[in-house]
Formats: C-alpha cells, structure tokens, sequence
C-alpha cells in the first residue's frame, strides 16, 4: 500500500492524518499483525472515531518502546496536521471550482435550449466555457501536484519514524533486539496466549568476561560480543524465536511454543557454538565459553520473576564449573 492510496483511503474514511494512525494503517495494509489487524477492523466495522487520545493509546499498545524519543514524535505530528491542512484547503478550492465549472455547463445548455438567446450568446458561453474549463483543470493539477508533493513528505516522515522505532527497541553494539523490546513482546505474547501459552527463556551470560576486557581492553571485549550476539541471533532466528542483549554480557533467547526440556536443548546448542569457535587476536586464540539458565513461564507471572528463576539456575551453572545450561530445579552435580 504506497502513500498514494493509503491517504485517499484514510480520507474517504475520515481518518484524521497524523503519524500515530499513519503508521498504523501503513502497518495495517503491510501485514503488521493479527492483533493490529484485528483491532482496526474493529474500529473500521464499528465506525469508532480515531480522536487524538484513542489513536495515541493505539498507538503505544503496539509500539510502547520508543521512550525518550517521544518529543520527536510530537514534532513529527505538528507538521503531518500542517500537511493535513494544507491538503483538505487545496481539495476544497479544487471542489468549489469543479461545482462552479459544473454551474456554468448546466446554465449553458439551458440558455442553448433557447433559440432567441442561441446565436447573440454562443460566443460568449463559449469563451466562459473555455476560461473555466482552463481554470478547472489548473486546480485539478494544483491539487495532484499538493498530494504527490505531500505523500513525498510522509513517506520520509515514515522512515524517520521507523528509525526512530529501531532505534530505540535495537541495541546499537551488537543489534539484537533490545530490553526493552524483550519486554514488551512477553506483555504481547502473554496477552495473547493466555494460560495456554508454553514459553521458555535462556538467559546467558559470558564467562569470566571481565578477564577479557581487563586482558585485552574493551575493543576486543565489544569483538567477543558481536560474534556470540551472531551465535545466537543465528540459533534464535532458526526456531522463531527472540534473542535480545539483556545487558553487559548477558542475553536473552525467548522461546515461544518450546518446553522447559527443548529449550535446555536450545541453550546447549549455542554454549556449544560459541565454545567452538575460536577467536584470534594478535595470532592468539582467546577461548569464550558461555553459561545459560532456563525457566518456564508461569501463567499469571510478571517477566521480572521468570526471568528470576532463569537468573537463579544461571547462578548454579556459574558456581558448579561454567560453560554448562542448567534449567530451573534441575538438579548439578
């Protein structure tokens, strides 16, 4: 769905154009989500008006992660109403010129019905005729040339926003989704699946990676990150599944539709890579291995404590020897 038939749309259903229900409907015609989808076919069906407040709401139970960068969004705002402005000003002179162009026909081929008036006014009507229909299609090429103008500037406000939407859910070193997404894509799939829902989660974090910035400075420490944010990028998105940079050295994989059991099997499986595969600097290899705890979610319970327990069965890795995956109440040798 390009700018240019998304706006015509959004008119003729009298969406207000501001850029909380333009990314909406962008995101609507371009497969966003069910639930998106859903929720504005509600809205459609039942005729509900978009009032500023209702579409801002919207808005952020879809993409609540843009945080300090909300002050763009509000600036963003204030110019897509100045365009809307300037667009609805432009169709209503277009419209009151085509409604005067259609005035004089009708009146002309009234007064051509009148054989006594026919041949003193032809010319006369003709040259009207001529000066209207030039002026009419001046306004409709005015008004053509206001939207392409118009959708030129909403499509680069919708990639600005959209970078600004990256920016804030991707974490800048190793672009794995960030926290803050993490969090918020657990309050959408929880919402959605309810107690039905089987969700599991590996929290890593990198052994003794404090030697190797100390050892080898911070340059080879960011090195170490990206190639294991690979690993795991590479594991997670095989299954579906959501990596993300928890902080520091620890990550995030969080496994929907895998058991307690099949996700163990998926953290061993990324310990094993990045056990195996060797760094070099300066002709030496550093060896990186890399500990994991598993949890289960519970239905009902906040992300702060599955990821506890997931945290508490890191600890055991840790203190039993490391480079190991230990899932909650399993027992360590």
């Amino acid at each position: 769905m390009t700018a240019k038939r998304l706006l015509p749309f959004m008119a003729k259903r009298r969406i207000p154009l501001t850029p909380y229900n333009y990314r909406l409907f962008y995101d609507y015609f371009e497969g966003g989500g069910d639930r998106l989808k859903e929720r504005l076919d509600e809205i459609l069906r039942n005729k509900t008006i978009l009032s500023p407040e209702l579409s801002e709401r919207l808005y952020h139970e879809f993409y609540d992660f843009l945080g300090d960068r909300a002050r763009k969004l509000t600036m963003m705002s204030e110019k897509m109403g100045s365009i809307s402005q300037d667009l609805g000003s432009n169709l209503e002179k277009t419209l009151d010129s085509t409604g005067h162009f259609r005035q004089i026909l009708s009146d002309s081929a009234t007064q051509m019905q009148d054989p006594a008036l026919a041949n003193g006014r032809v010319r006369d009507m003709m040259e009207s005729l001529l000066k209207e229909t030039k002026s009419a299609l001046n306004d409709q090429s005015d008004l053509a040339d206001h939207i392409d103008s118009t959708s030129r500037v909403i499509a680069a406000l919708t990639r600005e926003l959209r970078d600004q939407t990256r920016l804030a859910s991707v974490d800048e070193l190793t672009q794995l989704f960030n926290r803050r997404y993490m969090t918020l894509q657990f309050s959408n799939l929880t919402a959605e699946g309810g107690e039905q829902l089987v969700l599991s989660l590996v929290l890593f974090d990198l052994d003794r990676f404090k030697n190797i910035n100390d050892t080898y400075g911070h340059n080879i420490g960011d090195r170490v990150l990206l190639v294991c944010a690979k690993i795991l990028q590479n594991h997670a998105a095989a299954g579906g599944h959501l990596a993300c940079r928890y902080g520091g050295e620890e990550f995030v994989v969080m496994c929907p539709g895998l058991d307690l059991d099949s996700a163990r099997e998926l953290g061993d499986s990324v310990r094993r890579a990045v056990e195996g595969t060797a760094i070099q600097i300066r002709g030496n290899a550093i060896p990186v291995t890399i500990s994991g705890g598993v949890s289960r979610w519970r239905p009902g319970e906040p992300i702060e404590a599955f990821l506890d327990r997931a945290d508490q069965a890191l600890y055991r890795a840790k203190t039993s020897g490391r480079n190991r995956i230990v899932a909650e109440e399993e027992e360590v040798a």
